[in-house]
């Protein structure tokens, strides 16, 4: 299970997902994250956890939680991205809480590798990430196995944070972007094509994603929607720095609110390990 995109699958898809990073809609949607994630967080310890990124490519995610005082390692197949993301991390002064493993989430003697030389050892994250990776796997079934493996690296009471695209919202912006033919086909599909680097992903119900949580031995925490508004926007409406900054305070309101969440560009998930 790799970052999104995968950098192996291509370098093309690799610079058009960085590029997108650092476009008006990438950087708000980061922004959005890190202002739930520091409220879920929040709700697990007040002080410097220990957080493992699964697939988290990079780092974007990562150097914010560095900045804010944790500790965490960035897990990738890509050597490259890894990179990437302890530059990332050296830049913003907090290279030394930033750690990077190649290596597969599926590979459960490497999650314990993380951790041999500290106390604990593998189970013992305080908070796992796996942020728009879930959509890359084949089935539904091999997404239950990731959530089970992701689940089985914290401890108990640990947190974990899951993320990724929502059908709901490629309903709506199919429709109101002018072509509700194929709003009417995206209805049912199980698999749609990501509009930033053009590969086929799995259309993930966070229901679904729920009933593997629980499965995992883990119970809800919080649900949150990313770009309830831009989602339904062109690129070209966000370009304004000035309506940035204004979305970013409509959007941090909407994102944990009924029924603006339901139908955001993206679903954010939290549970806790019983």
């Amino acid at each position: 299970m790799t970052s999104t995109p995968p950098a192996r699958a291509g370098t093309d898809e690799a610079a058009a997902w960085a590029t997108w990073q650092d476009s008006p809609w990438g950087r708000l949607r980061y922004r959005v994250v890190a202002a739930t994630l520091r409220r879920w967080i929040g709700e697990v310890s007040d002080g410097p956890l220990r957080v493992l990124d699964a697939g988290g490519g990079n780092g974007r995610d990562a150097v914010q939680l560095a900045l804010q005082g944790h500790d965490v390692t960035v897990l990738d197949t890509s050597p490259d991205v890894l990179h990437l993301a302890r530059a990332a991390a050296h830049a913003a002064g907090v290279g030394d809480r930033l750690h990077t493993v190649a290596a597969d989430i599926e590979d459960l003697h490497a999650l314990a590798a993380l951790t041999r030389h500290r106390a604990g050892g593998s189970g013992s994250f305080d908070v796992v990430l796996c942020h728009d990776v879930l959509q890359h796997r084949g089935t539904l079934h091999q997404v239950g196995e990731d959530v089970a493996t992701l689940a089985s690296s914290l401890r108990p009471g640990g947190l974990l944070s899951l993320l990724a695209p929502n059908p709901a919202a490629e309903v709506l912006a199919a429709a109101v972007h002018g072509d509700p033919a194929q709003a009417w086909v995206l209805l049912d599909a199980a698999r749609s094509v990501d509009d930033v680097t053009g590969r086929t992903v799995l259309r993930l119900d966070p229901d679904d994603v729920l009933d593997a949580v629980r499965a995992a031995g883990c119970d809800p925490a919080g649900r949150a929607g990313v770009l309830s508004v831009t989602g339904l926007l062109h690129a070209g409406a966000v370009a304004d720095e000035r309506l940035v900054d204004d979305l970013e305070h409509l959007e941090t309101a909407l994102s944990d609110r009924e029924p603006h969440l339901r139908s955001a560009r993206s679903w954010h998930l939290a549970a806790r390990r019983r």
